[in-house]
């Protein structure tokens, strides 16, 4: 699936020509991965099934670090993502936000700017979201699918190794790094231990479970009518309620 600030235009422009609200409660995926475990080749399959199983009429979209990042450096598509919500619904992500972060300095913007983006489009749903904390960032979406994906070091490094070339010795120091990274990311900005089980809802070993298998079960999963429908239902009715629509 291609990454481009395009597809998050066309995904947008399907979702106001149809009937969907911004309310979040549509179903959204997260996927938390180690280098090299195939994180996101499952991320991208997943979109596939499920934007095929809507017959086009919801897209899903694939979002990661640089399509994210390529989204923000937009003039355009950030002001389109927050057309979507009203002045009480753009409150209230705010305060997620604030409330998330618990932090304003410099240094942190980029950080505060890309939740800022996922937390919207969080909010419109039938998005995939692969590594930068969304587990954390979407934990209280009702309808929020939250998968890890791992694998042993041996297999990573075999991957890392093919992917970009390298010796054995140097797949193994990157795959080191690159976990390494992701831990210190998680714990520094979200307080969270990224191995800690209990966040997800499937962890996949992808020694021992295909590419196809894992989005295969994911989509099963999101198509799940009992899957948190009752709390997204409430949710529903608790908005109605306050906002009376």
């Amino acid at each position: 699936m291609k990454n481009d600030p395009f597809i998050i235009a066309a995904f947008l422009e399907a979702m106001e020509n149809s009937d969907w609200v911004a309310d979040g409660t549509n179903p959204l995926i997260t996927v938390s991965r180690q280098i090299g475990a195939q994180g996101e080749e499952i991320a991208a399959r997943a979109a596939e099934l499920l934007t095929e199983a809507s017959r086009g009429k919801h897209p899903w979209i694939l979002v990661d670090k640089d399509i994210a990042e390529r989204v923000m450096e937009s003039h355009h598509l950030p002001e389109r993502i927050k057309s979507f919500f009203t002045e009480e619904q753009a409150q209230s992500i705010e305060e997620h936000l604030h409330g998330l972060l618990g932090f304003s300095t410099s240094g942190a913007a980029m950080i505060a700017d890309m939740t800022e983006t996922m937390i919207r489009l969080a909010r419109i749903g039938h998005v995939i979201f692969v590594g930068r904390g969304a587990n954390a960032v979407t934990a209280k979406f009702p309808r929020a699918v939250h998968i890890r994906v791992i694998g042993s070091q041996e297999r990573r490094v075999e991957r890392v190794a093919a992917k970009l070339g390298l010796s054995p010795h140097d797949a193994l120091a990157e795959v080191r790094r690159v976990d390494h990274q992701r831990s210190q990311f998680m714990s520094t900005y979200f307080h969270r231990q990224i191995d800690d089980p209990t966040p997800y809802d499937l962890i996949f070993n992808t020694d021992r479970i295909s590419v196809e298998e894992a989005a295969h079960l994911i989509a099963h999963l999101v198509h799940s009518p009992h899957f948190r429908e009752p709390e997204a239902g409430k949710l529903r009715e608790l908005r109605h309620q306050v906002l009376g629509r």
